[in-house]
């Protein structure tokens, strides 16, 4: 018996993958997630609080590290060559695997083939805004203006091929209107501006216009969500507004070097997702903030890493832009 035994332990030990004896020691040593922005930012502040988790729950060190430039390409770089072990992780987001591959000639990493999706945690929701003096208050009032005087209501965005430019131009196709683009280098120069009447309208986050929005100094035109925000129930989206099926929403989720083992990646998925789904987590990391939750594990991310590069390639190929 004990003969066979062996024999069977022995065979177990051939048969098994690698990465379920390696999952069930991680992290034996210190984890790092690179974050392609810089601190203080929404992505920067929502990892730190999960690192701060993560090393609780693990009882090693989770370090974030800030690598940001170059819309993300930078970090994404190192994450793709660093070992596949679980060790590195990235807090990835759209223009990372979604709309870089269409905007530069050649990336220093394959968004598709270089990462495994672990879990994607947040989404950050966009609202269409508009300074206070724009005789335009809906969604419909603001394309007659537009069909009325084209290209004389501004828009402003982060820069050229950003999130903002591509998805703005996407709404204007849709609703045959003409706006000219003016781009800035952040959020932080789109609500000044804004605020100053020196652009008309904006797609953005709702967290950085939020109570600008309150005070009456900008107006809500239209969310660019499927469902209406808890945090603006008063405000339609666009589908509701006359623009079905659109949509502009950031998202953020962790990746790590493709070839990861699968049980690592489930190990790493499981615990953010008990760490994101607490309540006191989301008061202060995500809905607490004009966030939203979702979450989705890694072959629901998978998919909708898929549909998501779809709507890039379609709205890149719209504006035509290249970035190197």
């Amino acid at each position: 018996m004990l003969r066979v035994a062996a024999i069977l332990l022995s065979f177990l030990a051939l048969v098994l993958p690698a990465g379920t004896a390696n999952s069930q020691t991680y992290p034996s040593k210190p984890v790092r997630i690179i974050v392609p922005f810089p601190a203080g930012g929404l992505a920067d502040v929502l990892t730190r609080g999960l690192a701060q988790e993560l090393s609780k729950a693990w009882g090693q060190q989770v370090i974030s590290e800030n690598r940001p430039g170059a819309n993300t390409i930078i970090a994404a770089e190192a994450t793709a060559k660093s070992p596949p072990d679980g060790y590195t992780m990235l807090m990835a987001n759209d223009p990372t695997l979604s709309s870089n591959q269409y905007l530069y000639s050649k990336l220093p990493y394959d968004p598709v083939k270089d990462f495994a999706p672990v879990i994607n945690i947040i989404a950050v929701p966009s609202v269409l805004v508009a300074n206070a003096s724009l005789p335009a208050g809906t969604l419909r009032e603001l394309i007659n203006l537009a069909k009325q005087k084209p290209g004389e209501i501004t828009y402003g965005t982060f820069g050229p091929g950003s999130k903002t430019h591509i998805d703005t131009e996407g709404y204007s196709a849709l609703a045959g209107i003409k706006l000219t683009h003016v781009p800035y280098k952040g959020i932080a120069e789109v609500v000044p501006a804004l605020l100053a009447g020196q652009i008309n309208i904006a797609l953005a986050g709702v967290q950085p216009v939020l109570v600008h929005l309150r005070s009456g100094k900008l107006k809500a035109i239209a969310m660019a969500t499927m469902k209406r925000s808890p945090v603006l129930p008063e405000v339609p989206t666009f589908s509701e507004a006359g623009i079905p099926n659109f949509e502009s929403r950031s998202w953020f989720g962790l990746v790590v070097p493709v070839g990861t083992p699968r049980p690592t990646i489930d190990r790493i998925a499981n615990d953010v997702r008990r760490i994101a789904s607490n309540k006191e987590f989301q008061d202060k990391f995500v809905t607490g903030v004009g966030l939203e939750p979702f979450i989705l594990m890694p072959d629901q991310y998978a998919e909708m890493l898929k549909a998501d590069r779809e709507i890039y390639a379609a709205r890149v190929k719209n504006i035509n832009v290249k970035l190197d």
